[in-house]
């Protein structure tokens, strides 16, 4: 069954699939029981994760400061982008930004920066969460996220399963980038 929606994504160009809170917990925990500190004071990109959707931002935001973290960049793609075509009606957390533009709100990716207390509460968590509208689609080969991919110690990500060697390719590019660990 899984394997013919699979099939019926790929076909469709939908690489909506998103990675549950749970599963990243775990991938992650076997990257700190290997080493604590593996985290501290780097940067962590996520390159296609929409925080409003995606959990790997929830979880690196919420795990911020036990992690050590020195910056996390997480970068979505624009809804018109995308090969498969859903309706798209912005969030409230977006209507309700100040930068919101509902001229850019399907044509433009978006940036999350989280690298300091916004909010004054002493701590470093998705509250702090700073977001705005990036220059391009917010596609992972632009040279605008190619930046960040080369500012980057760590990318982690689900990245769209139908550009998957694209993907792989990109990171292999930048292998020589931040701190290497892609």
């Amino acid at each position: 069954m899984a394997n013919s929606n699979l099939k019926e994504a790929k076909a469709a160009k939908n690489d909506e699939f998103y990675t549950q809170f749970h599963d990243i917990e775990i991938e992650m925990n076997a990257y700190l029981e290997y080493d604590s500190n593996v985290f501290r004071g780097k940067t962590v990109l996520l390159p296609c994760d929409d925080p409003e959707w995606s959990k790997f931002t929830r979880f690196f935001a919420a795990k911020f400061d036990e992690l050590g973290l020195k910056k996390l960049i997480s970068t979505s793609y624009a809804p018109d982008s995308k090969k498969y075509k859903a309706p798209y009606q912005p969030s409230m957390f977006e209507q309700e930004a100040p930068q919101f533009d509902s001229a850019k709100t399907c044509v433009k990716g978006k940036i999350f920066v989280l690298e300091q207390d916004k909010s004054g509460d002493g701590r470093i968590n998705i509250d702090d969460l700073e977001w705005e509208y990036l220059d391009g689609d917010g596609d992972f080969r632009s040279k605008e996220v190619t930046k960040l991919r080369d500012e980057a110690d760590f990318i982690i990500t689900n990245p769209p399963f139908s550009l998957f060697r694209e993907f792989l390719a990109w990171i292999m590019e930048g292998g020589g980038g931040g701190g290497g660990n892609y």
